[in-house]
């Protein structure tokens, strides 16, 4: 009885279903929401802290339903820094994988791609590993400006989207 009462905490989607959200769809339905504490579409995403260690060592087994070699995580925003240090290896900013997401002609949100090295800055060996930070526009957000903590919410809580790229095996 107890693997049942696990399964019914772990964050499921109904049968058939895939969760690939665009990026507006994930600031817009899942981020915000998050932020303002309301119910969210469907209960898949959980919270951990991905910048805490290498991609292969998060708990990608918690997130079910989505596609192969994709992965959704709530988490602190990453520092602002070009990299971030880990044991064993490194996150860096790719300047090409950043920019704006627009959802009905608005800017709601902006993305920040980071790839995964091995080793240490600047002489790591790229992996296939990539983590997509989204992070919601304070402006589209409405909130009371005495409202701290849901301030420091939209300030720190991002939506991250780790992906695998195998690459193509060779024939």
């Amino acid at each position: 009885m107890s693997s049942a009462g696990q399964a019914l905490n772990r964050p499921t989607l109904p049968a058939g279903y895939r969760f690939s959200p665009n990026n507006d769809d994930l600031i817009v339905y899942y981020l915000m929401r998050k932020i303002l504490g309301q119910q969210l579409p469907a209960d898949v995403i959980t919270t951990t802290d991905v910048y805490a260690s290498s991609p292969d060592k998060l708990p990608l087994d918690d997130f079910k339903g989505g596609v192969p070699n994709e992965w959704f995580f709530f988490s602190t925003r990453s520092k602002d820094d070009n990299t971030i240090a880990l044991d064993g290896g490194y996150y860096e900013i790719d300047p090409e994988g950043a920019g704006p997401i627009t959802w009905e002609g608005k800017v709601v949100g902006y993305v920040k791609t980071l790839n995964f090295y091995q080793g240490s800055s600047p002489n790591g060996t790229e992996t296939e590993w990539m983590v997509e930070e989204l992070r919601v526009n304070p402006e589209f957000v409405p909130v009371n400006n005495d409202d701290r903590s849901t301030q420091a919410k939209i300030e720190n809580l991002v939506a991250c989207k780790i992906s695998r790229v195998q690459p193509e095996p060779e024939w």
